[in-house]
């Protein structure tokens, strides 16, 4: 066991050095000079040009700057942006709830439809339902998000009356110490906050849950077709056990080892996802954040942004991942 766990934290390592190098590369081959966007083109003089190239290190061979730019993270510390001159870490943190919110309802709704519609699908096999549900997976993971997110906020919002941006509205001020705005518009005790915030959560893990959903449900019918063909299945039929009991208790259970894995891989897609959804729906998060920072060429945003997600994204797949090995010993092996 502990071999197994030894050997699943080094890979983090090389995958980690490969990340940071990726992303320095990226950052730096973005078109466009960060001093002039911050300046401005008017009053920009080849002195104040220079001095500010000076300032924020721009003007070292990009290999000393990839490695004083690594020196700092092993210190924590991931600089300071080039338009607020705040922290990133601080801006990250303080950004980083709305998208974990965000994120959180659209994997719980795409899980929980996932896993129904899985069940279904294969429970129904061969008939019209089971086609219908299969077919509708392959739309939904093909369809762009931000096609999606528009024909819902054009279409579905003016219909049912639902808010077509933002976390919350103009009409409600509250103060937000916990950054998650269901938690702080309850604890307001203002009339009406709390419905509004559940309102304006709606179409963003809508559309955010789509893909993951349709995921799920293709992994769940196809694991519980295999789980139901096994010779433990027929034993339990042999024996009387009302056919809701045997998938639910014996074919569910050992059907959801392989979606605990496909969970973890959807972290990472519903944080990639959360930059076009919160674009679309003006959701203060750190997609919008990330947008903002592509725009104005902030490195030092866009360098800590892309690392902390990376390194959010590979710390959920290396617990799903020895999770995986506790629950099915096999893999161990």
């Amino acid at each position: 066991m502990f071999k197994f766990f030894f050997k699943r934290i080094l890979m983090v390592i090389p995958t980690f050095i490969a990340i940071t190098f990726i992303t320095f590369a990226l950052v730096h081959f973005i078109p466009g000079d960060p001093v002039e966007i911050m300046m401005g083109e008017r009053g920009l003089t080849p002195e104040i040009h220079q001095q500010m190239m000076h300032q924020l290190g721009l003007n070292l061979p990009l290999h000393e700057q990839y490695f004083h730019y690594i020196a700092k993270v092993l210190q924590g510390d991931f600089g300071a942006s080039f338009r607020t001159q705040q922290p990133v870490l601080t801006e990250f943190f303080t950004l980083f709830p709305a998208t974990a919110e965000l994120a959180f309802f659209a994997l719980f709704w795409s899980l929980l439809g996932g896993v129904i519609l899985g069940t279904i699908a294969a429970v129904k096999k061969d008939s019209w339902i089971s086609h219908t549900v299969t077919a509708a997976s392959l739309t939904g993971y093909s369809m762009p998000i931000f096609w999606w997110g528009l024909i819902l906020i054009l279409y579905v919002s003016p219909q049912l009356g639902l808010p077509q941006g933002g976390r919350l509205d103009n009409g409600f001020w509250i103060d937000t110490p916990t950054g998650f705005m269901l938690i702080d518009s309850w604890l307001s005790g203002m009339p009406g906050a709390f419905e509004n915030a559940i309102k304006s959560l709606i179409l963003p893990a809508i559309v955010l849950g789509t893909v993951p959903l349709a995921i799920i449900t293709r992994m769940t019918r196809s694991a519980m077709l295999e789980v139901l063909g096994e010779d433990y299945i027929r034993t339990a039929k042999a024996k009387g056990l009302s056919y809701t009991r045997i998938v639910i208790v014996h074919a569910l259970r050992n059907a959801l080892i392989p979606v605990v894995t496909v969970v973890g891989l959807i972290v990472g897609q519903l944080l990639s996802g959360a930059v076009l959804t919160e674009t679309i729906f003006s959701w203060p998060g750190i997609g919008k954040w990330i947008i903002d920072a592509i725009q104005a060429r902030d490195y030092p945003v866009l360098q800590g942004s892309v690392l902390i997600i990376a390194t959010i994204i590979i710390v959920v797949n290396l617990t799903v991942d020895l999770l995986y090995g506790v629950v099915n010993p096999r893999i161990r092996h």
